[in-house]
């Protein structure tokens, strides 16, 4: 790694004191490393230009939530991408505990070094020790170290942006629960894949089945591993007869662990039968027969195994496994890890997969979804690149739960006939600016303009529900209408179901039923309502939001629930609504073509420490408002022709 690299690494958080690397040492080519000297004031800063970041949106502050410190508003000019110091700090303290992993070598490939229980043990304890940060899963890191999801991501974001780790997408296997395969953008993710550990074979179609992991650069953490370890279910565990890790080598050279040879054995002998043999890292699968049972005071049987020969193409036909034959159960497993990868040496009882390799929902592990990272803000902004299509494709994506919401302007053909296009236009960017604001700061995704409507998703109906009502109360704020003297009024409409992700016209689009009734449901909202469908509602934490959105203290009154005939459906659709009910009542800031979003970014600054100037707003709007972290929105104006029919805004 050249020296400015380094710079650059050490910049990010300040966080390493002794990065783990292969290097040539005597302890298994394992060494430490120590980072640049630093004082104690060396900024724990990084700057990120749009060039690096090959965005098109100009960057004029600085992306941090409120959670992250507190509120500087009268600083923001000064704020250059502060980092989470406690999260790296808590980093810091896995990689500290991270020692190097492996046994001594010998020069001679074709020499073994006797291990017994004591070294299996303490290789891996060790293993142990780097679990959680090999690879990174952002849920998991989260749990265990009390931090916010959403802060984790942004920091693996930030980190992956300067090279410090890399993102790769892998599917959760549906037997075994360990990834399919993984792949560096979300396009390359394929439709069908056989699971590199057990074989199963997966359809791939589900984005909330496909795992975010994040690996270390190998200059911090480096791992010889041909795959990702799985996590056997209990039931499997009870099949074990005997387990021990091997560590790959430089040399070649190998271990050997002894099974019923007494004092330095890894387990008892082995009873006549036939045993499974399976390391789903180094990807082997096979049995081992033990012809007949031992004889008291019988020597041990050599067994020697090139872990490359077991490494063949998976096979679901059990006729094809490689058997591995010994005449008595005092077994010396000579093994030669010669795939540059760690080998599990992992004998279990001859049982069907479903016993042996299948994982039960309720034993997997929470790991974070690749349909939460497409809502998250820094994703959309640091990796515009990540489409959901990069390869042909026969089945697309799908979310089984996605909240979509669908905005349009109340009297839109009126304000466009009263003050022509261009003085309308200006307007309606203005209230694309406040909505984008308002959604993204809780973490939606602004998905397409359609003229002047706006389709959004977000992952939780509590976070549609707070964004809707907040862009509502906010709109006052760019001014009123110069043809009514009215403020700009909306209607939206929210419903969740699961959706189709289609990549149309460089942008991730949602299709389906979902999509049809969302749409529909805004038509039939009056001005400066939101129709909220009965599935959305379903959620008891999104009721609750609910209620407190109609309080008695707030702006906004709750209307009837109602079952709603909507064009195309047969069925009746169930919701309810609230209406902001000071929209006759705002007071006066200023002319709509003048509004200076005074207001607006005062607001968003006490959450937000971020400035966008999207590149197709006229140069007087280039001081744009302020958002939560930054997304780059579909740009305004963009036409899409497979919601236009389904669009029928209707005036109060």
């Amino acid at each position: 790694m050249d020296r400015e690299t380094e710079e650059e690494m050490w910049k990010v958080g300040n966080m390493i004191p002794g990065m783990i690397h292969m290097d040539e040492s005597e302890e298994g080519h394992w060494s430490t490393h120590e980072p640049l000297d630093a004082s104690e004031d060396f900024p724990k800063t990084i700057d990120i230009d749009p060039e690096t970041l090959k965005r098109g949106d100009s960057i004029e502050s600085s992306a941090i939530s409120d959670s992250f410190l507190p509120d500087r508003s009268d600083s923001l000019a000064n704020l250059r991408f502060p980092f989470n110091n406690k999260f790296w700090d808590y980093f810091r303290s896995l990689l500290s505990n991270a020692k190097p992993v492996g046994f001594c070598e010998l020069e001679d490939p074709n020499t073994t070094i006797a291990k017994g229980p004591e070294d299996a043990n303490a290789f891996m304890s060790k293993l142990v020790a780097i679990k959680s940060i090999n690879p990174i899963q952002p849920a998991v890191l989260a749990r265990e170290g009390g931090f916010d999801e959403d802060e984790v991501l942004a920091e693996l974001f930030y980190a992956t942006s300067v090279g410090l780790m890399a993102m790769r997408f892998a599917p959760e296997c549906v037997q075994c629960g360990s990834a399919v395969m993984d792949t560096d953008m979300l396009g390359r993710v394929p439709n069908r894949a056989a699971c590199a550990g057990c074989n199963a074979p997966n359809v791939i179609d589900d984005l909330e089945k496909v795992k975010v992991l994040f690996l270390l650069n190998s200059d911090v953490l480096y791992i010889l591993a041909e795959n990702y370890a799985c996590t056997p279910s209990a039931e499997s565990l009870a099949q074990t007869r005997a387990f021990a890790a091997v560590p790959a080598t430089a040399t070649g050279s190998g271990f050997s662990y002894s099974v019923g040879t007494g004092e330095d054995q890894i387990a008892p002998m082995l009873d006549k039968g036939r045993y499974r043999m399976h390391c789903p890292v180094a990807k082997t699968d096979n049995y081992l027969i033990v012809e007949r049972n031992s004889k008291e005071n019988e020597n041990h049987t050599n067994l020697r195994i090139n872990v490359s020969d077991l490494t063949v193409k998976h096979s679901s036909n059990e006729t094809e496994k490689v058997e591995l034959r010994v005449p008595h159960g005092r077994i010396r497993f000579d093994i030669i890890p010669d795939t540059n990868s760690f080998f599990v040496l992992w004998i279990q009882e001859d049982k069907d997969n479903k016993t042996l390799m299948y994982l039960p929902q309720d034993e997997r592990e929470v790991f974070t979804t690749a349909a939460k990272v497409m809502h998250h803000p820094l994703f959309n902004a640091l990796f515009r690149e990540q489409q959901i299509v990069g390869v042909p494709r026969d089945i697309f994506f799908s979310v089984s739960n996605v909240v979509l919401v669908f905005t349009d302007i109340v009297d839109s053909t009126r304000l466009y006939t009263n003050l022509g296009d261009g003085e309308a236009f200006r307007l309606v960017r203005k209230h694309f600016q406040v909505l984008f604001a308002s959604f993204i700061k809780r973490g939606g995704r602004v998905v397409k303009t359609i003229g002047d409507a706006v389709m959004a998703s977000f992952i939780t109906g509590r976070a549609a529900l707070e964004a809707v009502s907040e862009a509502m109360e906010l709109l006052p704020t760019i001014g009123r209408r110069p043809d009514n003297d009215q403020c700009l009024e909306i209607r939206v409409g929210v419903h969740c179901g699961k959706a189709t992700i289609v990549p149309l016209n460089g942008i991730n689009d949602y299709f389906g039923q979902t999509t049809n009734i969302a749409a529909r449901v805004q038509s039939v909202a009056k001005a400066s309502e939101c129709f909220v469908t009965k599935a959305v509602l379903d959620n008891s934490d999104t009721m609750d939001c609910y209620k407190e959105i109609v309080a008695p203290a707030t702006n906004f009154r709750s209307t009837p629930a109602t079952e709603l005939s909507l064009k195309g459906l047969e069925h009746k659709v169930q919701a309810r609504g609230f209406r902001w009910e000071k929209r006759h009542k705002s007071r006066r800031t200023t002319d709509a073509t003048g509004s200076s979003f005074t207001s607006v970014a005062t607001y968003a600054n006490r959450t937000a420490h971020t400035r966008i100037s999207f590149r197709d707003i006229e140069s007087e709007l280039d001081n744009s408002i302020s958002i939560s972290l930054f997304d780059r929105p579909a740009e305004s104006g963009r036409r899409s022709s497979n919601l236009d029919a389904t669009w029928e805004g209707r005036d109060e």
